[in-house]
């Protein structure tokens, strides 16, 4: 990140104009002036509540998608432009609730402050302000811009993709206050957006801090100046302290001894499996969205729903609690028998049967369409002695070439058994061909019967940017759904204008330049048509789904050209034996 952050400031940091800021944020002038000027207000969000535990609704309101996508990159270049302040732990990559928390476990005292109205207390004129101050220095043409891109109403939407991001440039001075007050007056200080928590180990509050009266805690003058001064609000009814012989909670966490999930959680896990293993998964999701859900009444498929947050729930106990912990290992192995399909992360690693190959691919889509072609051959009676097993990561995970190439280095020295393992690697970033295989071959062994190994060139291909989706012929790779949805490809499209060579409505809106590549690369987003924010094109999770099922006009595909894939295979696993 660090060695991005000059190239950053350098090229953003040069904007003077209006349509310079719009070339910088993948668009045009007349598009982004479309957005922030024509488009009425009303139209530019759409606005919806979400319930409160409390009681109440938070008001939400989500960018359309074109809006979204500016925000989007304007978000990017400002978190790698400045790095956040070691008190911030919001909106952070590689901070979480896990790690505010963890400042504040074993203390004797934890103080939990809430900032009111967090969001729509930062105004159009704070946004407009920051942009012409340090570290960025736009003039008013830009600055005034920018602001208007991220605020809705004259105020940080809670929803925008740059609001998080601009909070937390706006709260700079807000935490470089409360960290030099932290530690005149020796205690800790952490921020997770709106949530403020100070902790200590003194024996006694500082005054500075604040006094206990009729068992609340009274906030000095001191304190609230500093909130005050920096234009923020404290919710008065938020405000709460804990001693360690009571239950000390940091963002929903539980602090007192290590960082533990509340009890009450897990016991709202157990009663759900219970309910499920009892009473049938029917049953048990039309109780709970009855009874006990209070943000999703009328799940359009309850059953479903009721998976996805039972495995969310689950997914978050394991996060906090780490995979190894007892607790989770039993909530693990209960919610697996009930359901086999549903990914959570294992329990340190569930091997595959003794004998079998482990293959490692880099896309979530990639075993989908890897299994269904080995069916397919076993089928016609080839690659009948290849036993495989396609390992599934968690859907929460972004798994890329860097982590396969991680993998490849570290995993002979932890792995304990004798079993190949197969780390397959597209073709089409150019870096990972010389790391993944040895010279005049396909294949690298990394020791321990690891392997990693590039995908072939299929014979149909005259490129050799290949990944999985490029083994199909062009018949199956551009076949629609019963939506009229299906992948497309950067050669059907004019680098120029973006238009599609053949279909006049049809138009590509993202960056211009990716359409210049010399390789037929897929796309399944960004694909729309004249008049439509809507995304045409067919994800490659559901080309992949739609394969696997069989479904509609893809129960009848060619995988032919996966030959190759499996011929691969078979002589790694010939040279390791």
């Amino acid at each position: 990140m660090q060695t991005e952050m000059p190239d950053i400031q350098s090229t953003f940091q040069a904007v003077t104009t209006k349509r310079e800021l719009a070339e910088r944020l993948g668009s045009s002038l007349k598009m982004l002036a479309y957005y922030l000027y024509k488009l009425p207000p009303e139209q530019q969000y759409k606005k919806y509540d979400i319930p409160k535990r409390t009681g109440g609704t938070r008001e939400i309101y989500a960018p359309i998608s074109g809006i979204k996508q500016i925000q989007k990159r304007l978000s990017h270049i400002l978190q790698n432009y400045q790095p956040a302040k070691f008190c911030v732990h919001g909106y952070v990559k590689e901070r979480s609730i896990k790690t505010n928390a963890y400042i504040h476990r074993r203390k004797r005292i934890v103080i939990n402050l809430d900032l009111k109205d967090f969001f729509p207390s930062i105004n159009f004129g704070r946004v407009r302000g920051l942009f012409k101050s340090a570290p960025f220095g736009f003039n008013d043409e830009v600055a005034t811009t920018m602001a208007q891109i991220c605020c809705h109403d004259g105020k940080l939407p809670q929803g925008a993709p740059t609001s998080p991001v601009i909070s937390n440039y706006i709260c700079r001075r807000l935490d470089n206050e409360l960290i030099a007050f932290a530690r005149k007056h020796k205690i800790n200080y952490s921020r997770y957006a709106d949530d403020i928590t100070f902790s200590t180990n003194l024996q006694f509050l500082p005054t500075a801090v604040g006094h206990i009266k009729e068992h609340k805690i009274v906030l000095s003058n001191t304190l609230r100046k500093i909130f005050q001064d920096n234009g923020f609000t404290i919710n008065e009814e938020k405000t709460r302290y804990a001693l360690r012989t009571n239950r000390q909670e940091v963002t929903g966490l539980i602090v007192n001894a290590g960082i533990n999930v509340p009890r009450k959680y897990i016991m709202r896990i157990r009663a759900m499996l219970h309910a499920w293993e009892k009473y049938g998964l029917e049953a048990a999701a039309k109780e709970h969205f009855e009874k006990f859900n209070y943000k999703h009444k009328h799940p359009d498929y309850p059953e479903i729903a009721f998976k996805n947050e039972l495995t969310g729930m689950l997914n978050y106990v394991g996060q906090m609690k780490r995979i190894g912990n007892r607790v989770y290992i039993a909530l693990y192995y209960r919610i697996t028998s009930l359901d086999s399909n549903i990914k959570l992360s294992i329990p340190e690693y569930i091997p595959a049967p003794e004998g079998t190959t482990v293959v490692f691919c880099e896309g979530k889509t990639d075993p989908l369409h890897l299994e269904a072609a080995l069916s397919w051959f076993h089928q016609q009676g080839e690659f009948s002695d290849l036993d495989l097993h396609f390992f599934k990561w968690r859907s929460d995970l972004d798994i890329n070439n860097d982590n396969l190439l991680q993998m490849c280095q570290t995993r002979p020295q932890a792995k304990r058994d004798n079993r190949i393992e197969i780390y397959l690697f597209d073709r089409d970033v150019p870096r990972y061909i010389q790391k993944a295989a040895e010279k005049d071959k396909s294949y690298k062994h990394w020791e321990a019967n690891v392997y990693s190994a590039l995908l072939p060139v299929p014979e149909h291909r005259d490129f050799n940017e290949i990944c999985i989706e490029h083994f199909y012929p062009d018949e199956d790779l551009l076949k629609e759904d019963k939506n009229g949805r299906r992948l497309y490809t950067t050669k059907e499209f004019d680098p120029d204008s973006g238009c599609h060579l053949k279909l006049k409505e049809v138009y590509y809106a993202n960056r211009r330049d990716q359409l210049r590549c010399k390789y037929p690369k897929i796309l399944d987003s960004n694909v729309r048509k004249n008049g439509s924010d809507e995304n045409i094109a067919l994800s490659k999770n559901n080309f992949a789904k739609n394969i696997f099922h069989k479904t509609g006009s893809f129960k009848e595909v060619s995988f032919t050209y996966f030959r190759v894939i499996f011929e691969l295979f078979e002589e790694i696993i010939a040279q390791a034996k």
